[in-house]
């Protein structure tokens, strides 16, 4: 009898165990490359997108936001934290709202991107070009599935529930369904070697994540793009925060702590990669890291920002952008050059995947 008792839960963990393995199991060609592969992906449509949608945040710097005060007729305001509100790239989701062929357009993007590996297989590319495609996937992916319950604010339950964005299968990569944690834990991780420098590619929807860039990554500009990603995430205070004798640092370094097995050592080696030299005392003097840093409000540019009541309408009219609504002076003449980006006329959208050189003769 008691030898079926231990047999029983063995059998049990051995068949979860296989279940697992199997789930696990991704193309073999995922993980090679081609070191002198001509072959490059066009992500023109993308990039498009993101060239028309995205709002950069300017310099990295540590200013706050002020406090906003209720206006006039109305006690409610937005309730933003406005040591980070300022911090990070924005993104356009309210204009997808408005026009749904907006969101035709990224699911005529996304299918085509699932495609690609159909088409030409992973390991005929650089692993540069790996990255970028793995990288705008992700992004695209996160964007359009935010555009489904926007204009939800707070996206933590959105995020990171057991079934929520990231552990979701929303991708379907040669017949292999994936979720975006597969993406990065499954692949990037795998093939990238646990390089943190990774992560700051995924852009999660959220002011505490990454930024998303205002243009595609490439196999040309992706590494160079992460190292300024990382420079913007590191010295905002949305990813760390000198606070006397400790040092802040961002939840997204807890929630990602495989990548840096002696937490409290090999993040602080990484930050100092990064860090202004103004800072790095702060960091090398700190007692402690303390991952207390969090922000999970969507990178919006209207959501997060409109006021309430109307006592304070702003009209906006030019030649080219006729706009009315209530924003926050210091917005408009970022909302007036998103506008004018957005109303450009579109067309079908197509992905050209592969453009790759003649051959020498």
């Amino acid at each position: 009898m008691m030898k079926n008792h231990w047999l029983v839960p063995s059998l049990i963990a051995l068949f979860a165990w296989s279940a697992e393995a199997r789930e696990q199991e991704l193309p073999a060609h995922w993980f090679g490359d081609d070191p002198k592969s001509k072959v490059v992906i066009d992500y023109a449509p993308w990039d498009f997108v993101l060239r028309s949608s995205v709002l950069l945040s300017g310099p990295v710097n540590r200013e706050k936001a002020k406090s906003e005060v209720a206006y006039v007729g109305t006690r409610l305001t937005n309730k933003y934290k406005t040591r980070t509100i300022l911090a990070g790239n924005k993104f356009h989701y309210e204009q997808f709202r408005k026009k749904p062929e907006l969101n035709q357009n990224l699911s005529v993007i996304r299918q085509s991107m699932q495609q690609l590996p159909s088409k030409v297989a992973l390991n005929t590319l650089t692993a540069a070009e790996q990255l970028a495609y793995w990288l705008n996937l992700y992004n695209l992916v996160v964007i359009d599935e935010i555009n489904k319950v926007y204009p939800e604010k707070y996206l933590e339950d959105f995020v990171t529930a057991e079934d929520g964005l990231l552990q979701r299968k929303l991708l379907k990569i040669e017949g292999v369904e994936l979720s975006l944690n597969d993406i990065q834990h499954k692949v990037l991780k795998v093939k990238f070697d646990h390089d943190p420098l990774v992560l700051y590619g995924l852009y999660q929807g959220y002011i505490g994540s990454p930024s998303i860039r205002k243009f595609a990554y490439t196999g040309e500009n992706v590494m160079r793009a992460l190292q300024a990603n990382a420079f913007d995430f590191i010295n905002s205070n949305r990813g760390t925060y000198p606070a006397g004798n400790n040092f802040l640092v961002s939840s997204f370094y807890q929630r990602n702590a495989d990548y840096f097995p002696n937490f409290q050592q090999d993040l602080r080696a990484h930050l100092e990669q990064y860090l202004k030299p103004a800072e790095k005392d702060s960091l090398q003097d700190a007692d402690t890291m303390y991952a207390l840093i969090d922000d999970w409000m969507v990178t919006d540019i209207y959501g997060t920002r409109q006021s309430f009541g109307g006592g304070s309408s702003v009209s906006i009219s030019n030649d080219d952008v006729p706009y009315l609504n209530r924003f926050p002076p210091e917005l408009l003449k970022y909302i007036v050059e998103l506008q004018r980006r957005n109303d450009e006329a579109l067309g079908t959208v197509t992905v050209k995947d592969l453009e790759p050189e003649p051959p020498e003769n």
